[in-house]
């Protein structure tokens, strides 16, 4: 039977949206065609101290231990089978972090068609280079025409049907509504070896300690910590928030931040919101809301307070109170 396979991203211990769109149009394929639909994941396992060998452990269970919710999610968004891939490596969306698993999946899956959600983090990275790896002919791009029809066309806008030969991958942006399917459904985890490559060192892909979580983070520009009136604003602005204070070193020897509040610029960033003060350089992702204070409104900037930074923290500041 034809294999239809779903990446899944995962966003903390929750499925991706991007990831739920693309399993939502993957059940209609997999219904349409008559194939069998795969959700995987990657997850690390940090109780794993068995030594690695040449093939993958296969290992089917009904549950897997702290992925409840994941497979339920997954169940209910139309998945025949969920598949688990451990590895010892921290999962990153890069290649060299997760390449080695995710090739465990597809040896073992042999799919005819692999979706990821466009806007998933590792479709980027993963979706050329699985292309690569099982020889699809082509990139796809997927939409669905309605709540029981998927589309599928090539880059010349031919049309691709189940009853083509080969291999092919899609990145589908949006799709009808999630089905609901049963809540119980199958796992297999596949404990791989290997984990990621030594010859690679993964530079920057580790976030904050505890601020890539945090629901708010306030971040104070080198400048504007040497004034007491804004750091003194600043503090009551992250305390209105329930934020994060954070800046950089000069900040920092100032003694305006708390304890964990130093970042570098290149610390990757994804909380809810980020309000910055003066001149602050941070490294922000994901779908967080940039605020600036002491700046122009700019294309990636959702609000900015132009003029000077202290009259308008100070505003903000009073504004809140209000509130």
């Amino acid at each position: 039977m034809a294999c239809v396979l779903v990446h899944i991203d995962l966003d903390g211990d929750r499925v991706s949206g991007s990831s739920l769109i693309a399993l939502a149009a993957g059940r209609q394929l997999a219904s349409s065609w008559g194939a069998t639909l795969y959700a995987a994941l990657i997850a690390q396992d940090t109780g794993s101290k068995s030594a690695p060998d040449s093939t993958a452990q296969l290992v089917t269970a009904t549950k897997v231990p702290g992925l409840e919710g994941i497979e339920t999610a997954l169940a209910r968004g139309g998945a025949d089978k969920v598949v688990v891939a451990m590895t010892d490596a921290p999962v990153a969306p890069l290649w060299a972090a997760v390449g080695t698993a995710w090739q465990g999946v597809i040896d073992h899956l042999r799919p005819r068609l692999v979706l990821f959600g466009a806007d998933a983090p590792s479709a980027a990275e993963l979706a050329p280079r699985t292309g690569a790896r099982i020889g699809a002919r082509l990139l796809l791009r997927a939409r669905t025409l309605g709540l029981d029809e998927v589309e599928l066309r090539d880059r010349d806008g031919g049309y691709v049907r189940a009853s083509d030969g080969g291999a092919a991958v899609a990145l589908v942006g949006r799709a009808s509504e999630t089905p609901r399917g049963d809540d119980d459904v199958d796992v297999v985890v596949l404990a791989i070896p290997g984990g990621t490559d030594d010859r690679i060192e993964l530079a920057g892909s580790a976030p904050a300690e505890v601020l890539h979580t945090a629901g708010a983070v306030v971040a104070l520009g080198d400048e504007a910590a040497k004034d007491p009136k804004i750091v003194a604003n600043a503090k009551i602005l992250a305390q209105r928030l329930g934020a994060i204070l954070v800046g950089g070193a000069e900040a920092a020897r100032a003694g305006v931040l708390p304890p964990g509040g130093v970042v570098e610029r290149t610390t990757p960033l994804a909380p809810e919101l980020c309000v910055t003060i003066g001149s602050a350089q941070v490294d922000i992702g994901g779908a967080t809301s940039l605020i600036k204070i002491g700046a122009q409104p700019s294309k990636h900037v959702d609000g900015a307070l132009p003029g000077t930074v202290d009259l308008g923290l100070a505003a903000l500041v009073e504004r809140l109170e209000d509130v």
